[in-house]
Formats: C-alpha cells, sequence, structure tokens
C-alpha cells in the first residue's frame, strides 16, 4: 500500500552513495540497502524586528522534527513535492501539529532574542505550516576487520549520521 506524501527529492541515489563511500574507503563494503521517510513539520514566519542595520521585515522559517519535537532554523524554504511512497517507508509521527508548533514558536523566539541578537521584535505572524517527510539511506558498512558500522545518509544533502 502507498501514501501520497510531501517530501523532498533524492538528490543522492543508492549508486553515488555507495561509489562516494568506495572512494574514501577502498577495503571496505558498503550497502545502501533502503530508504525510509522521516517526518517534519515546517513553519515559516513573518517578523517583524527593530534592528538598525537590516531590514525591518522578514521571513523565518524552522522544521520540527515529529517524532522527538526538536527545532531547527532552515536556511531556505525546502522544495517539496507530492509523491506515492510505500508505507513501510514511512516512519509514523509522534507529536502532533499542535506540539510542534508551539515548539517552533518558542524556538523562533528564542532564536531571534539569542542568536540573531534582536532588540525586539513587534509581530510574528505564521504564514505557512506543513508536514512533510525527508529521505534517509540505511546503510550498512564493512570493512577488512569485519567490523560492521551502520548508519543512515541524507537523501538531500549526502550528510551521513551514525545509528
Amino acid at each position: 500500500m502507498k501514501e501520497k506524501v510531501l517530501t523532498q527529492a533524492i538528490n543522492y541515489e543508492k549508486e553515488k552513495i555507495e561509489s562516494s563511500f568506495k572512494k574514501l574507503y577502498s577495503g571496505s563494503t558498503f550497502f545502501a540497502d533502503r530508504i525510509i521517510y522521516y517526518p517534519y513539520y515546517y513553519f515559516i514566519y513573518s517578523v517583524n524586528a527593530k534592528r538598525i542595520f537590516m531590514p525591518m521585515e522578514e521571513k523565518m522559517g524552522c522544521v520540527v522534527d515529529a517524532i522527538s519535537c526538536k527545532g531547527s532554523l532552515i536556511d531556505s524554504n525546502p522544495k517539496l513535492e507530492v509523491i506515492d511512497i510505500p508505507s513501510g517507508q514511512i516512519l509514523e509521527k509522534s507529536q502532533s501539529l499542535d506540539n510542534c508548533l508551539s515548539t517552533s514558536e518558542a524556538f523562533i523566539h528564542r532564536s531571534l532574542s539569542l542568536k540573531m541578537r534582536m532588540i525586539s521584535f513587534s509581530n510574528i505572524t505564521l504564514e505557512k505550516q506543513a508536514l512533510f517527510y525527508r529521505p534517509y539511506w540505511i546503510v550498512f558498512h564493512n570493512n577488512e576487520k569485519q567490523n560492521e558500522h551502520n548508519f543512515i545518509v541524507d537523501g538531500v544533502t549526502g550528510q551521513y549520521h551514525p545509528l
């Protein structure tokens, strides 16, 4: 059974991941086993702020992990498309949109005051929100010493993360 979901396009296909790791570690075997889709909510806000040398109004966005409910800022809007994905490749979200919305609002406020050092912001308005799924490859690795290390590779950026 397949589901229609909003997702980002895969930039790093199986062959590209395996050959890139093989070039770095020629004595090892890498196998990109399967792809999974991880749930995130993204939120775009319009911010009116008081600053001396920067624009008064700008857009800010963040994504909130729909499993752990942790937020992060985004540099640009993700390019999303609707595709059919087998339901076995989609991780279940455990956080509701309302939980993640309040997390994103707190995260944006904290980021504006601490990281972006805005003196004050008079108005923050939610402009857009959506649930989307980001593709990750599950990669198995064997080396000459027969040690196994499994990790995931972001299908959009090619960055890897240990499991």
